[in-house]
């Protein structure tokens, strides 16, 4: 008896040290991934390391194709975003892995100008957000948000948003996420026929996103005063 527990003590011990040293490759190669895709934008050798042996040792099929979804929607590859969200579609997922998944094809239809999918994953997030808890659906409002504006200008297009963005947007302090915010509601604006708000709405998104790529095109929108151009920006 005693030798028995000996050895189940002995191979106890054994598997938490093969859990702990598995568990720390596992982390150091999420790390390597993260580094390689969001901060050197390295979309394509991120996608070779997440076919490597280590990846396939470390990350079971269905969270590989999760996690390609992000590369692939930075290389802009339609057909293989395709494939990654009909096999995310038939994958058993979490309700709240599903609300994720499907706010970035819903951007992506948006994006893509297939309306008919874009409304089909938008049924499909609302779906699969009331299965959610309670505490759960605290967490997510914000997702649930950042997809319904654009679904409602792009898709919908109505502009029945503008007041409440111009409103996110002066509450908000980071000046990105503000800037999105009021050129949504320039946008927002337009849709709704209202130039001088829109014009307004504009100057503002052109002082908060005066760092990013999209400060030269606002810039010239409101020089020419062509404000329909700003809904070209699928945000």
């Amino acid at each position: 008896m005693g030798n028995r527990l000996l050895v189940f003590g002995v191979l106890l011990i054994i598997g938490i040290v093969l859990y702990v040293v598995w568990m720390f490759f596992a982390q150091r190669q999420v790390m390597y991934m993260s580094l390689l895709l969001y901060r050197q934008g390295d979309a394509d050798r991120y996608l070779e390391e997440l076919d490597s042996l280590s990846s396939r040792l470390f990350f079971n099929k269905k969270l590989r194709t999760l996690m390609a979804i992000d590369a692939n929607l930075i290389k802009g590859d339609k057909e293989q975003l395709n494939k990654l969200f009909e096999r995310a579609a038939a994958y058993r997922l979490s309700s709240s892995d599903r609300v994720l998944v499907l706010q970035k094809e819903l951007l992506f239809r948006i994006a893509q100008e297939e309306d008919e999918k874009a409304t089909e994953s938008y049924a499909a997030i609302h779906k699969a957000y009331d299965k959610l808890t309670d505490k759960q659906k605290e967490k997510y409002t914000e997702i649930i948000k950042e997809v319904e504006y654009p679904y409602t200008i792009h898709v919908m297009r109505d502009g029945k948003y503008a007041s409440e963005l111009m409103e996110r947007g002066d509450t908000i302090t980071d000046p990105v996420p503000a800037g999105v915010c009021y050129l949504r509601a320039a946008q927002s604006y337009c849709l709704k026929d209202d130039q001088d708000r829109a014009e307004r709405a504009l100057n503002h998104a052109a002082k908060k996103l005066k760092d990013t790529t999209y400060f030269q095109e606002i810039q010239k929108l409101i020089q020419t005063k062509n404000y329909k151009g700003i809904l070209k920006y699928k945000i």
